[in-house]
Protein backbone atom coordinates (compact mmCIF):
# COMPACT_ATOMS: atom_id res chain seq x y z
CA UNK A 1 0.00 0.00 0.00
CA UNK A 2 2.74 2.48 0.96
CA UNK A 3 4.83 1.43 -2.05
CA UNK A 4 1.98 2.25 -4.41
CA UNK A 5 1.27 5.47 -2.56
CA UNK A 6 4.88 6.68 -2.86
CA UNK A 7 5.16 5.63 -6.50
CA UNK A 8 2.01 7.48 -7.62
CA UNK A 9 2.99 10.70 -5.87
CA UNK A 10 6.59 10.54 -7.03
CA UNK A 11 5.46 10.08 -10.63
CA UNK A 12 2.96 12.94 -10.36
CA UNK A 13 5.57 15.24 -8.79
CA UNK A 14 8.16 14.49 -11.47
CA UNK A 15 5.66 15.32 -14.23
CA UNK A 16 4.85 18.72 -12.72
CA UNK A 17 6.61 21.54 -14.58
CA UNK A 18 5.47 24.48 -12.48
CA UNK A 19 7.52 26.05 -9.71
CA UNK A 20 4.77 25.45 -7.12
CA UNK A 21 2.69 22.37 -6.42
CA UNK A 22 -0.80 22.20 -7.96
CA UNK A 23 -2.44 22.81 -4.57
CA UNK A 24 -0.31 25.89 -3.90
CA UNK A 25 -0.88 27.18 -7.43
CA UNK A 26 -4.66 26.90 -7.05
CA UNK A 27 -4.54 28.71 -3.71
CA UNK A 28 -2.38 31.49 -5.16
CA UNK A 29 -4.80 31.94 -8.08
CA UNK A 30 -7.79 32.21 -5.75
CA UNK A 31 -6.08 34.76 -3.51
CA UNK A 32 -4.74 36.71 -6.49
CA UNK A 33 -8.24 37.01 -7.95
CA UNK A 34 -9.51 38.55 -4.71
CA UNK A 35 -6.54 40.92 -4.44
CA UNK A 36 -7.08 42.52 -7.85
CA UNK A 37 -9.49 45.01 -6.27
CA UNK A 38 -6.97 46.16 -3.65
CA UNK A 39 -5.20 49.50 -3.84
CA UNK A 40 -1.42 49.46 -3.37
CA UNK A 41 0.34 52.51 -1.92
CA UNK A 42 4.13 52.03 -2.10
CA UNK A 43 6.24 53.30 0.78
CA UNK A 44 9.62 52.28 -0.64
CA UNK A 45 10.95 49.42 -2.75
CA UNK A 46 10.02 46.70 -0.23
CA UNK A 47 7.30 48.22 1.99
CA UNK A 48 3.76 48.64 0.71
CA UNK A 49 0.48 49.74 2.25
CA UNK A 50 -2.31 47.68 0.71
CA UNK A 51 -5.89 48.92 1.16
CA UNK A 52 -8.63 46.33 0.90
CA UNK A 53 -11.55 48.51 2.01
CA UNK A 54 -11.81 46.88 5.42
CA UNK A 55 -8.47 46.51 7.16
CA UNK A 56 -5.29 47.68 5.46
CA UNK A 57 -2.22 45.47 5.29
CA UNK A 58 1.36 46.63 5.71
CA UNK A 59 3.56 44.34 3.59
CA UNK A 60 7.33 43.96 3.73
CA UNK A 61 8.56 41.89 0.79
CA UNK A 62 12.15 41.59 1.96
CA UNK A 63 11.13 40.04 5.29
CA UNK A 64 8.04 38.32 3.83
CA UNK A 65 5.69 39.72 6.45
CA UNK A 66 2.25 41.31 6.53
CA UNK A 67 0.30 42.98 9.31
CA UNK A 68 -2.53 40.44 8.86
CA UNK A 69 -0.05 37.68 9.92
CA UNK A 70 -1.21 35.24 7.23
CA UNK A 71 1.98 35.72 5.24
CA UNK A 72 4.09 34.64 8.22
CA UNK A 73 1.87 31.77 9.37
CA UNK A 74 1.12 30.13 6.01
CA UNK A 75 4.55 30.82 4.48
CA UNK A 76 2.49 31.72 1.44
CA UNK A 77 1.68 35.24 0.19
CA UNK A 78 -1.62 36.54 1.49
CA UNK A 79 -3.94 38.76 -0.54
CA UNK A 80 -2.18 41.92 0.58
CA UNK A 81 1.22 40.46 -0.28
CA UNK A 82 0.04 39.28 -3.70
CA UNK A 83 -1.19 42.77 -4.52
CA UNK A 84 2.19 44.20 -3.49
CA UNK A 85 4.13 41.54 -5.44
CA UNK A 86 2.03 42.20 -8.52
CA UNK A 87 2.65 45.94 -8.13
CA UNK A 88 6.41 45.29 -7.85
CA UNK A 89 6.24 43.03 -10.95
CA UNK A 90 7.94 40.08 -9.29
CA UNK A 91 7.11 36.36 -9.55
CA UNK A 92 4.87 34.94 -6.85
CA UNK A 93 6.93 31.77 -6.45
CA UNK A 94 9.94 33.65 -5.06
CA UNK A 95 7.93 34.59 -1.96
CA UNK A 96 6.52 31.14 -1.19
CA UNK A 97 7.95 28.73 1.34
CA UNK A 98 10.05 25.77 0.21
CA UNK A 99 7.35 23.34 1.34
CA UNK A 100 5.07 24.62 -1.45
CA UNK A 101 7.63 24.16 -4.23
CA UNK A 102 7.75 21.22 -6.62
CA UNK A 103 11.38 20.46 -5.79
CA UNK A 104 10.44 19.76 -2.16
CA UNK A 105 7.52 17.65 -3.35
CA UNK A 106 9.81 15.49 -5.49
CA UNK A 107 12.36 15.20 -2.71
CA UNK A 108 9.71 14.10 -0.19
CA UNK A 109 8.87 11.00 -2.29
CA UNK A 110 12.35 10.32 -3.65
CA UNK A 111 12.93 7.37 -1.33
CA UNK A 112 11.96 3.79 -2.17
CA UNK A 113 9.75 1.58 -0.04
CA UNK A 114 10.70 -2.09 -0.29
CA UNK A 115 8.57 -5.01 0.92
CA UNK A 116 9.40 -6.44 4.33
CA UNK A 117 9.40 -10.01 3.06
CA UNK A 118 8.37 -13.15 4.88
CA UNK A 119 8.80 -13.17 8.68
CA UNK A 120 11.07 -16.20 8.41
CA UNK A 121 13.57 -14.10 6.45
CA UNK A 122 13.73 -11.26 8.97
CA UNK A 123 16.99 -10.59 10.79
CA UNK A 124 16.02 -9.82 14.37
CA UNK A 125 18.72 -8.98 16.95
CA UNK A 126 18.88 -11.24 19.97
CA UNK A 127 18.21 -8.33 22.32
CA UNK A 128 14.97 -7.54 20.53
CA UNK A 129 13.99 -11.20 20.25
CA UNK A 130 14.38 -11.80 24.00
CA UNK A 131 12.58 -8.61 24.95
CA UNK A 132 9.17 -9.03 26.58
CA UNK A 133 6.84 -6.08 26.10
CA UNK A 134 4.12 -5.72 28.71
CA UNK A 135 1.00 -3.60 28.31
CA UNK A 136 1.03 -0.17 29.96
CA UNK A 137 -0.29 0.09 33.52
CA UNK A 138 -4.06 0.35 33.59
CA UNK A 139 -6.00 2.38 36.09
CA UNK A 140 -9.72 1.67 36.23
CA UNK A 141 -11.90 4.74 36.09
CA UNK A 142 -15.14 5.25 37.97
CA UNK A 143 -18.29 4.02 36.29
CA UNK A 144 -19.05 1.27 33.84
CA UNK A 145 -16.26 0.73 31.29
CA UNK A 146 -17.11 1.68 27.72
CA UNK A 147 -17.06 -1.05 25.11
CA UNK A 148 -17.16 1.28 22.10
CA UNK A 149 -14.80 4.13 21.34
CA UNK A 150 -15.89 7.64 20.45
CA UNK A 151 -15.99 8.09 16.69
CA UNK A 152 -14.39 11.11 15.08
CA UNK A 153 -16.19 13.71 13.01
CA UNK A 154 -15.35 12.02 9.70
CA UNK A 155 -16.59 8.58 10.68
CA UNK A 156 -20.13 7.32 10.20
CA UNK A 157 -22.16 7.14 13.36
CA UNK A 158 -24.88 4.53 13.64
CA UNK A 159 -27.83 6.08 15.44
CA UNK A 160 -31.28 4.78 16.25
CA UNK A 161 -33.14 5.89 13.12
CA UNK A 162 -36.86 5.28 13.04
CA UNK A 163 -38.39 3.88 9.88
CA UNK A 164 -41.91 3.85 8.52
CA UNK A 165 -43.71 0.53 8.99
CA UNK A 166 -45.48 0.89 5.61
CA UNK A 167 -42.71 1.83 3.15
CA UNK A 168 -39.67 1.11 5.33
CA UNK A 169 -38.03 4.51 4.71
CA UNK A 170 -36.66 6.84 7.36
CA UNK A 171 -37.67 10.40 8.12
CA UNK A 172 -41.38 9.82 8.79
CA UNK A 173 -43.82 7.36 10.33
CA UNK A 174 -46.92 5.54 9.14
CA UNK A 175 -49.21 8.43 10.09
CA UNK A 176 -47.74 10.83 7.50
CA UNK A 177 -46.38 8.36 4.93
CA UNK A 178 -46.62 9.72 1.38
CA UNK A 179 -45.86 6.38 -0.25
CA UNK A 180 -48.81 4.59 1.33
CA UNK A 181 -51.87 3.56 -0.66
CA UNK A 182 -55.28 4.92 0.40
CA UNK A 183 -56.17 1.56 1.90
CA UNK A 184 -52.96 1.55 3.97
CA UNK A 185 -53.50 4.90 5.69
CA UNK A 186 -54.58 4.21 9.28
CA UNK A 187 -58.05 5.56 10.08
CA UNK A 188 -59.00 6.07 13.72
CA UNK A 189 -61.83 3.79 14.77
CA UNK A 190 -65.07 4.93 16.38
CA UNK A 191 -64.10 3.31 19.66
CA UNK A 192 -60.81 5.18 19.85
CA UNK A 193 -62.52 8.45 18.88
CA UNK A 194 -65.18 7.94 21.54
CA UNK A 195 -62.61 7.09 24.17
CA UNK A 196 -60.52 10.11 23.22
CA UNK A 197 -63.58 12.34 23.47
CA UNK A 198 -64.45 10.87 26.82
CA UNK A 199 -60.98 11.42 28.17
CA UNK A 200 -60.59 14.95 26.88
CA UNK A 201 -64.15 16.16 27.79
CA UNK A 202 -64.72 17.67 31.24
CA UNK A 203 -67.17 16.24 33.74
CA UNK A 204 -70.29 18.40 34.38
CA UNK A 205 -70.10 20.48 37.51
CA UNK A 206 -72.51 19.56 40.30
CA UNK A 207 -74.93 22.36 41.27
CA UNK A 208 -74.74 23.97 44.68
CA UNK A 209 -77.01 22.55 47.40
CA UNK A 210 -78.11 24.60 50.37
CA UNK A 211 -77.21 23.17 53.78
CA UNK A 212 -80.29 24.72 55.45
CA UNK A 213 -83.16 23.84 53.18
CA UNK A 214 -81.48 21.13 51.10
CA UNK A 215 -82.54 22.63 47.76
CA UNK A 216 -80.26 23.17 44.77
CA UNK A 217 -79.46 26.46 43.07
CA UNK A 218 -78.24 28.47 46.05
CA UNK A 219 -76.12 28.19 49.17
CA UNK A 220 -76.75 28.90 52.82
CA UNK A 221 -75.84 32.59 52.44
CA UNK A 222 -78.60 33.16 49.85
CA UNK A 223 -81.17 30.82 51.34
CA UNK A 224 -84.70 32.34 51.56
CA UNK A 225 -85.04 30.95 55.07
CA UNK A 226 -82.16 33.12 56.29
CA UNK A 227 -83.59 36.16 58.18
CA UNK A 228 -82.66 39.59 56.87
CA UNK A 229 -80.26 41.78 58.84
CA UNK A 230 -82.17 44.25 61.01
CA UNK A 231 -85.47 42.39 60.62
CA UNK A 232 -87.80 41.23 63.40
CA UNK A 233 -87.36 37.81 64.90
Amino acid sequence: MIQKWFYKRRTKAEKTRTQLTPQATALIKARNYDSEKYTVCPIDLVNFNVKDGNKDGLVNLSEKTCSCMKFQVDKLPCRHALAAIRFAKKPFGDFCGDCYKTTSWVEAYSGNIFPVGHPSEWTIPEGVRSMVVYPPPFRAQAGRPKKKRYKSAGEHRNGNTRHCTICGKSGHNRQNCRNAQPCQIPVPSATSATSATTVTSKRPRRPYRCRKCGEEGHNSQKCPLTPEVGGTT
